[in-house]
């Protein structure tokens, strides 16, 4: 019997999250791909002041942003070149909010990178208008974060802010209390990131297929911004009905199925 197919998944998380954040849709994903008679492997990437790079100092734009995590990229590629890791079949990037923007721009500088790419709730400048990408009603919520007297309450309100999900909120507050304590996000770091964020206009043109996910009752971004990018780059568009802006903690296995289930 032939072996099932390898496909490699890399991961990029949003503002001022890192790898852990992702939590159990990693698991969400390997389930997804097994019911699809596929093996799948999952590498995750962090940015500059974040995860496994908190200690170093934040870069100034989505383009350094992307130059960096690249590198990290070609380091695995470098395993897979000397054989000792598995090549895959297909290779796919999956990145939500901030990393869509990371996407976009890896996606239109090195289109041959990846054979597919998904983003969830991610916007872009030049599709989409700023009360839209952060919405206008939600703007109040970035002074009281910054200033919350304690980690575990920051972590609070961002879960309350992204997630729509009281009983997800309640389950994962103490692990992200622990990632920031662990590995913290600095002000500056969070405050570049949105900058960087601001100021990153849409790629004109990306050749690789693309599958875009959108949650209707995210509260931080407008989903109309996913909608903007998929009209603009001619890609499939699919909405979650209930999830916060932070699809794949609200509503994993759908996520997941649907990354799984998309064959291109």
């Amino acid at each position: 019997m032939a072996e099932r197919p390898l496909h490699h998944l890399v991961l990029l998380r949003g503002l001022a999250r890192e790898a852990r954040h992702w939590g159990g849709f990693l698991k969400d994903l390997e389930s997804a791909y097994e019911k699809q008679g596929l093996r799948v492997r999952i590498s995750t990437l962090d940015f500059p002041g974040c995860g496994r790079h908190s200690e170093m100092p934040p870069v100034l734009s989505v383009e350094a942003m992307t130059a960096f995590v690249r590198e990290k990229f070609a380091e695995m590629m470098a395993l897979e070149a000397s054989g000792q890791v598995e090549r895959p079949a297909h290779r796919r990037l999956v990145a939500i909010s901030l990393g869509g923007m990371v996407a976009a721009e890896w996606l239109s500088k090195w289109p041959t990178d990846f054979d597919s790419a998904v983003l969830i709730n991610s916007s872009m400048r030049g599709l989409s208008k700023m009360h839209d990408r952060l919405r206008m009603a939600s703007w109040w919520r970035i002074p009281l974060i910054l200033k919350s007297g304690t980690v575990k309450e920051r972590e609070r309100q961002i879960l309350e802010w992204i997630s729509n999900r009281p009983d997800r909120q309640a389950e994962v507050l103490p692990d992200w209390t622990h990632i920031q304590e662990t590995r913290p996000v600095s002000y500056l770091a969070t405050l570049t990131q949105l900058a960087a964020a601001s100021r990153f206009n849409a790629p004109d043109r990306i050749g690789t297929p693309l599958l875009v996910l959108a949650s209707r009752q995210d509260r931080m971004v407008n989903p109309t911004c996913s909608e903007a990018i998929a009209s603009y780059y001619k890609a499939q568009i699919l909405f979650h009905p209930t999830a916060g802006h932070d699809l794949p903690l609200d509503a994993g296995p759908w996520c997941a199925l649907m990354i799984a289930e998309w064959k291109n």
